[in-house]
């Protein structure tokens, strides 16, 4: 199992953040580069944004060449507030099959997401690249999710 672990920090208030990650039509692809929707299922809840039950199927693009598919459902979503920061949590199937949780909150400046995945790669030759290699791999992880803060934080101007 991987445990890969990430921290953003776009300028734009909390709130808005949130409702870029909790769009439930998952646009994401719109600023993440590498990033493919394949099929979403939204589940819209009372603030018009993505609620349990809402999931998208993903394609993404790894710098070392590879492409993984995955689906991602929305199990748990509590919205930020001044009681705490936002936080999801997603089951995550398909090349690779685990959980990942998300936290909104203020940083200085702006917003921090905290994003950590627990997964195991699926296919065989992922899972043998995994025990043979997995530095190269949890590199490629980290720039992809990279490139995802600068899309976000470029989006959100």
């Amino acid at each position: 199992m991987f445990v890969l672990r990430s921290l953003w920090r776009p300028t734009a208030p909390v709130e808005r953040v949130w409702s870029m990650l909790a769009d439930p039509r998952f646009t994401w692809p719109d600023w993440w580069p590498g990033l493919t929707t394949a099929a979403t299922g939204p589940a819209v809840g009372p603030d018009g944004l993505a609620a349990p039950g809402a999931w998208a199927v993903l394609q993404v693009r790894s710098p070392l060449g590879y492409a993984l598919r995955f689906r991602l459902e929305l199990t748990e979503s509590v919205p930020p507030s001044d009681a705490g920061p936002g936080r999801a949590r997603l089951d995550v199937s398909g090349d690779l099959a685990g959980r990942a949780d998300v936290t909104v909150g203020p940083g200085r400046p702006g917003t921090e997401v905290r994003l950590l995945w627990q997964v195991s790669p699926g296919p065989a030759w992922l899972r043998a690249a995994a025990r043979i290699a997995p530095a190269p791999l949890t590199w490629a992880h980290a720039r992809v999710m990279r490139r995802g803060e600068q899309g976000l934080s470029a989006h959100l101007g």
